[in-house]
């Protein structure tokens, strides 16, 4: 019996690429007019930022922050990070919290896994305090039971950890569970391995990755295909 559904975040809830892309552009067009680089200039500084950001920490939560994205951004642009790392991280949440909505059907679902008094959680990579924001721009803060992230369980996905940290807090057993989520590496083969029943939300008709076929899923394009899998499961309406 089902009685919990673990949805990642970005990219599952919502469309990240979209934000991240026109939060992205707002920061560059910020860059282009205060510092006077071109934009080939700026993203590629961006770019040796992010990748020298990700061998320095690794796989962790710190590992995503876009302050540090910025400020070695402006650093690779010969730049004194304070003079505009800040005014850059703002815009680009402010750009991204200001236009988030969730994809179509992920109300109507919330509302009737909770009628079923089915538990909802949001297991995610990142840091807390940008997925709560995330989380209250969604209008979802009264749809999760509770919430994990990379940050706080030490480890990102596929790791075995933060899907254990999700079973505590939600207090069940894996077969109780089913997950959501729109990596097939990091949702879909971490969640398997916990014991979860796993879905994978792939809205792009992605191909499944050499191995799949020895891992037990179900694919989903959408959030109404997603209610109807689970509705013969949780008797849903």
């Amino acid at each position: 019996m089902i009685r919990a559904v673990i949805f990642d975040l970005d990219d599952t809830l919502y469309d990240y690429h979209t934000l991240h892309t026109e939060a992205f552009k707002r920061v560059q067009e910020l860059v282009i007019e205060r510092l006077g680089v071109s934009a080939e200039q700026s993203e590629e500084a961006f770019r040796r930022a992010r990748i020298a950001t990700k061998k320095n920490l690794g796989e962790t939560a710190a590992s995503h922050s876009r302050m540090l994205y910025f400020q070695k951004t402006l650093e690779y642009l010969d730049i004194r990070p304070l003079y505009l790392a800040l005014d850059m991280y703002e815009i680009y949440w402010g750009v991204f919290l200001n236009k988030m909505t969730p994809y179509p059907g992920v109300d109507k679902l919330m509302d009737a896994l909770h009628d079923k008094y089915v538990r909802v959680a949001v297991c995610t990579d990142l840091l807390a305090q940008i997925q709560h924001r995330k989380l209250r721009a969604l209008r979802l803060t009264d749809d999760v039971d509770c919430l994990v992230t990379s940050e706080e369980a030490g480890a990102e996905k596929p790791s075995p950890k933060i899907f254990e940290m999700c079973l505590e807090k939600l207090r069940l057993y894996p077969k109780e569970v089913c997950f959501v989520g729109d990596s097939f590496e990091k949702d879909v083969m971490g969640a398997a391995a916990a014991g979860m029943q796993a879905i994978w939300f792939n809205p792009e008709g992605k191909e499944a990755p050499a191995g799949s076929e020895d891992i037990e899923f179900k694919t989903v394009a959408n959030h109404e295909e997603l209610y109807a899998l689970l509705a013969p499961i949780l008797a849903l309406p």
